[in-house]
């Protein structure tokens, strides 16, 4: 008997630490802040990407993303991404566009009230830049199955309707299976890069209409922005990545292309002649006037040459020159601003907005109702930061002679077909001309065009460079299949 009670006691005990640890695990089995990074958490190296952030019960703090883009040889580069967080009760959720430079560790954090309440990273070898195939399907399974690759299987909700956030987004895939995302978010998506493809029952949506009857005049394919909409017969994983253009790429070249020469030093012919004049000034100075004479012209010399290094030296760094890259297929365009610094004392160079590296560089992007980017330069070094793209007008279409023209209120001028003729100036809403044979390029601009697809118009209008992709898609149209 008293055996038996020992047990059932024991039972009891046992009993109420389990419903409490049961209790504690149930107050405690939702996370208080959780981060993904990109679509379904598979983020795109070299590409902006979505990152959301959810929030249970949390006050004021901030989640911070430090990515080291640095080498063996170079050591750590970190860029550091901060998105503020405004405290409040109940679950709150915010997305944001950030840039993922490929890594060489990616770390993120969330902390608030004094608590770490979230972290994270990634390796080296999770920094995949190959884009992915977003598929809205309740039938997702056969198109991830027969794109392979990353394609991700999401819901037409998950999908935001900004362009830069499908920056690392090969095609979004529609059957009609299951609802379909709002028209403005399909618009972001194909402005931002993404090839739409409209297959099955979606085909006859009365809100993609319009866009299926402008598509079928050109044989299934119909550009907006820097990507544009399928319909037809569905395309394999080589036709879509031979459809989409990498807009991160192309910016990165654009940027590289016009940066800012840092002024040159005097040839060393100019500086021994210019050391011979001193010489003999103070040679004279010295005959004529004694020691003293002498002396007095040197200190002269030296003060009026210090002067002019102050004079002419920059206090600080400087926002040289601002230009802009503008990619249309259609009436849409997706724009994207370089931002050129140079700076002679070494110096943190702060923007207004968010902006991403055009190449490695020390600094980082603050979020929130006023975000800032700041870089770090060293002495007498120029850099590039590149704005988050957005959609805007097109400055350059197609003509029904199949050239260019201005639509954008302005004169373009340098305009060349990649693998085509060219026109030296085309004024806006005037016939081009006569073409004539393009100049060969060099370095740069020729890193530039080789990123476009043949038939591709590209233009330059003052610091502007203004592309217009093919009318018929990337891939030539055959048996009314882009």
């Amino acid at each position: 008997m008293r055996r038996a009670a020992h047990a059932r006691r024991l039972l009891a005990g046992l009993l109420v630490v389990a419903c409490a640890s049961a209790g504690w695990v149930g107050a405690q089995g939702a996370p208080l802040a959780e981060v993904a990074l990109g679509f379904r958490g598979a983020p795109v190296a070299d590409a902006w990407n979505p990152v959301r952030v959810l929030l249970r019960d949390v006050g004021a703090g901030e989640v911070v993303l430090t990515i080291d883009q640095g080498s063996l040889l170079e050591g750590e580069l970190p860029w550091t991404v901060v998105l503020p967080i405004v405290g409040g009760g109940g679950v709150r959720m915010f997305d944001v566009d950030v840039f993922l430079p490929a890594w060489r560790s990616l770390r993120w954090t969330v902390d608030a009230g004094g608590l770490r309440l979230a972290s994270g990273a990634l390796a080296r070898t999770d920094a995949d830049r190959r884009p992915v195939d977003l598929v809205v399907s309740s039938r997702a399974g056969e198109v991830v199955g027969a794109l392979g690759g990353r394609a991700l299987d999401v819901a037409a909700v998950d999908l935001p309707a900004r362009a830069a956030a499908y920056g690392g987004v090969r095609s979004v895939w529609l059957d009609g299976s299951a609802p379909l995302p709002d028209p403005r978010v399909l618009a972001a998506a194909a402005a931002g890069g993404a090839i739409v493809v409209v297959q099955g029952s979606a085909q006859s949506s009365a809100e993609l209409a319009v866009v299926r009857a402008s598509a079928a005049d050109q044989g299934g394919w119909l550009g907006t922005g820097a990507g544009g909409w399928w319909f037809g017969d569905p395309p394999d994983g080589a036709a879509l990545t031979a459809a989409r253009l990498d807009v991160a790429a192309l910016a990165t070249a654009f940027a590289a292309a016009d940066a800012v020469d840092l002024p040159r030093f005097p040839p060393p012919l100019h500086v021994a002649l210019a050391s011979a004049a001193y010489v003999l000034l103070i040679a004279v100075a010295w005959r004529v006037g004694g020691a003293a004479g002498g002396a007095t012209w040197a200190w002269i010399v030296v003060a009026v040459g210090a002067a002019t290094v102050v004079a002419w030296r920059p206090s600080e760094a400087q926002v040289v020159q601002q230009r802009a890259l503008h990619v249309a297929s259609s009436e849409l365009s997706l724009r994207q601003r370089a931002i050129d610094l140079v700076t002679l004392p070494a110096a943190t160079v702060g923007i207004d907005g968010v902006a991403r590296p055009a190449s490695p560089l020390l600094g980082g992007v603050r979020h929130g109702p006023t975000p800032r980017t700041e870089v770090q330069l060293d002495r007498w070094r120029g850099a590039s930061v590149l704005e988050v793209p957005q959609a805007a007008s097109a400055a350059l279409a197609w003509g029904s002679d199949g050239a260019p023209r201005a639509v954008g209120g302005f004169a373009v001028t340098n305009v060349r077909v990649v693998g085509g003729a060219a026109w030296p100036r085309i004024e806006p809403g005037a016939a081009p001309g006569v073409p004539t044979d393009p100049a060969p390029l060099v370095g740069a601009e020729e890193t530039f065009e080789e990123l476009l697809p043949e038939g591709t118009a590209w233009a330059r209008s003052g610091d502007d460079w203004y592309v217009l992709l093919p009318l018929a898609g990337r891939v030539r149209v055959e048996e009314g299949r882009p």
